[in-house]
């Protein structure tokens, strides 16, 4: 039954991985997105990152990422409120910061600290809290028992909630759609009653809530008189004024650096003729940091030729022991003696008798050959204790000389700058003098901005509860059944399934012990086709978001999907999905039909038509080719490692090859000064 009243919405606008090179983006619409291309270049990732700024508890990364990436932020309107998120993508169980404005302003404001999970607690609360609330979903607790009167009671966390709006890769097609843990799936039933506003507490439950949000309204409006006070007592501007002060710091900032850099090039301009010295010195510097790379390189290279000398003597010494006792051995004298180890008394013939088959001669040329090898590294020592030696002499010649140039440089610019010194100080005092002005009006300015947002919570407040109010009213009167809930969710899986083509659509139901469809009367866990299990769990998830777009229900009209076409088409099947599948019962239900994958686009493109009431965003190794122009608006990213491919990009991490290659330049040229040939002796050592 649908009720009048606003759908908590959830939308993603931006991504953002800030790197140590660069930040890596990705910009999201409403409706329907699409991320396609090759393996490996970080598809997954952009929805893992998604997944993790929304409260998983952990990120899985592909290489590139955990090389070049320090923290995420996450662009997203809770019911048409901007909040961006901040996380750090190593330490999963930091605080998540999370600043009320859009990404590129939260220099201008505070945040505020949330606790990854219930085990911690944070200033401000716990994150799952602070996203129900901004969807105006009750936070309420769920019996972990609901068939019992009496049961322990578990906290509603919005990660629940969530596991009805991400299909992963593993997930999609899997028998096991939301895994074998009885409580996890227990929990999830109560979950998706509270989802369609049916749980039997809610009511009760609801009541609760509102009383909380009355409270907390009337806290921040304590909160926020005392803030008034403070500023009214302080004599602090509005927003306004403050925000017209920094902008006219910042000009006459912008000015004074503009006048600076004009004094800058008169001094250069007139210190011309001393460029000859310039050249000189930057040509020196980098002959001096080209020498000091060289003796890196050298140094390396005596340290592993001193390990490997030292373990060419240990076998020598070892060797020369071996003869020593091969070739004594047989001459010493049979008797019983006492073993050095135990005290055992043994008897020399015995251990005569190990040593008769070995032949000192051989053992020799061993012994020989080693000492030559030996000798080679020696001679290979010196040549790099020389070269080391002829650098380090170098690079002091180069340094004194470095220095003169300097000392030249130095005294002759004196003459030139001195005219210029007083006005570059009064200028370069001018300019820190804004800047702690601009430092204290921007802490004054954040002030405000959060008086602002506390205005704004409140009001906020006030129309959730007025929304909650509606809610428990129509749940009082007319409660919403939930196999009418059920029956809907199955005519828009069939239909799903019919636009896309499968054979025999019969039977086509939502089960009430599972939640999960039912297809041709069998159990969605029994469907042998992996193909059909895919198409199922789509179109599954699929109804879901089409139902919480177009009724009020606890649950964000809100989809990401991974591999939606797993099984399907000319979609590659990884050796571990084969598993999950029964080929025949696939091949049977016709899933390596292109038409079938092209129609899956068709059916996203169709929903497309009410795009401001939902976001899906789908993940896919390729598009297909037949409508790939109607789904061109639609695209988002397209990776590939054909680096001359136009529109695309080799991967969400997308200057990795240019980074590879400026590691190669820096190498490039540093070219093997030892021949190992040259020192090569012929004569065997006697």
């Amino acid at each position: 039954m649908a009720m009048n009243l606003v759908t908590p919405k959830l939308i993603v606008n931006h991504l953002i991985l800030v790197g140590n090179r660069k930040n890596y983006e990705v910009n999201f619409k409403k409706g329907l997105n699409i991320i396609y291309g090759d393996s490996d270049t970080g598809k997954s990732s952009i929805l893992n990152l998604i997944n993790y700024c929304l409260g998983s508890s952990s990120v899985d990364l592909y290489d590139e990422i955990e090389i070049t990436g320090n923290y995420c932020l996450l662009e997203i309107e809770l019911r048409g409120e901007t909040f961006t998120v901040k996380r750090n993508i190593f330490k999963p169980k930091n605080e998540i910061e999370v600043y009320k404005c859009s990404h590129n302003k939260i220099e201008d404001h505070f945040p505020k600290y949330y606790s990854p999970n219930y085990s911690q607690l944070s200033e401000d609360g716990y994150f799952s809290d602070f996203l129900l609330s901004a969807m105006n979903i009750p936070v309420i607790r769920l019996k972990q028992s609901p068939t019992k009167d009496i049961s322990k009671m578990t906290r509603l966390s919005f990660r629940d909630i969530f596991k009805y709006n991400f299909l992963d890769q593993d997930k999609i097609g899997s028998k096991k759609l939301f895994g074998d843990n009885y409580s996890v799936l227990v929990k999830l039933k109560e979950t998706f009653k509270l989802m369609f506003n049916a749980l039997d507490s809610q009511i009760l439950e609801l009541q609760e809530v509102i009383s909380e949000n009355n409270t907390l309204k009337n806290e921040l409006e304590k909160r926020n008189a005392s803030i008034s006070s403070f500023l009214k007592e302080t004599e602090v501007e509005s927003l306004t004024v403050l925000s017209e002060q920094l902008e006219n710091i910042d000009n006459d900032y912008l000015s004074i650096q503009e006048d600076l850099k004009n004094i800058d090039k008169e001094i250069i301009k007139d210190s011309e003729h001393l460029n000859y010295l310039r050249r000189d010195i930057q040509e020196k510097e980098k002959e001096i940091l080209a020498l000091q790379q060289d003796l890196h390189v050298n140094d390396q290279e005596i340290k592993q030729n001193i390990a490997l000398r030292n373990e060419y003597s240990n076998d020598i010494r070892k060797i020369n022991s071996t003869i020593e006792v091969i070739e004594k051995f047989p001459h010493i004298e049979d008797k019983n003696t006492a073993c050095p180890v135990c005290d055992q008394s043994m008897q020399i013939s015995k251990l005569k008798e190990h040593f008769t088959n070995s032949n000192s001669e051989n053992i020799k040329g061993e012994l020989n050959g080693l000492r030559r090898r030996k000798k080679e590294i020696e001679k290979i020592y010196d040549f790099l204790r020389e070269s080391i030696e002829q650098k380090e002499k170098l690079i002091k010649e180069k340094t004194t000389e470095l220095e003169e140039l300097r000392y030249m440089l130095d005294k002759q610019s004196i003459d030139v700058v001195s005219p210029f010194i007083t006005k570059r100080d009064v200028l370069s005092r001018k300019a820190g003098s804004l800047e702690s002005e601009r430092k204290n009006l921007k802490h004054f300015y954040k002030i405000r901005m959060q008086q602002s947002q506390n205005q704004d919570e409140i009001e906020n407040l006030a129309t959730n509860i007025i929304e909650l109010n509606a809610t428990l009213k129509e749940l009082q009167e007319n409660a919403p059944n939930l196999d009418n809930i059920l029956k809907d969710l199955g005519r828009k899986v069939k239909e799903f399934l019919n636009f896309i083509g499968v054979k025999n659509v019969s039977d086509v139901s939502i089960s009430s012990k599972t939640n999960l469809p039912i297809i041709r009367n069998r159990d969605y866990e029994n469907l042998t086709s992996g193909g059909v299990r895919t198409l199922s769990s789509v179109g599954y998830f699929l109804s879901l978001m089409i139902y919480a777009s177009e009724n009020s229900v606890n649950y964000p009209s809100f989809l990401m999907i991974d591999t939606i076409a797993k099984y399907i088409g000319k979609t590659t099947t990884k050796e571990k999905d084969l598993l999950e599948t029964d080929l025949k019962a696939d091949q049977e239900e016709g899933m390596s039909d292109s038409k079938k994958y092209e129609n899956i686009y068709k059916y996203l493109l169709s929903l497309n038509k009410s795009s401001n009431s939902f976001q899906l965003i789908v993940v896919d190794n390729d598009i297909p080719e037949s409508i790939s122009e109607e789904l061109k608006p639609y695209v988002r990213k397209h990776f590939t490692d054909n680096t001359n491919a136009i529109d695309s990009e080799i991967g969400f991490i997308n200057d990795v090859f240019q980074t590879e290659a400026q590691i190669g330049n820096l190498f490039m040229g540093i070219d093997d000064e030892i021949d190992i040939d040259l020192f090569y002796d012929d004569e065997e050592e006697d």
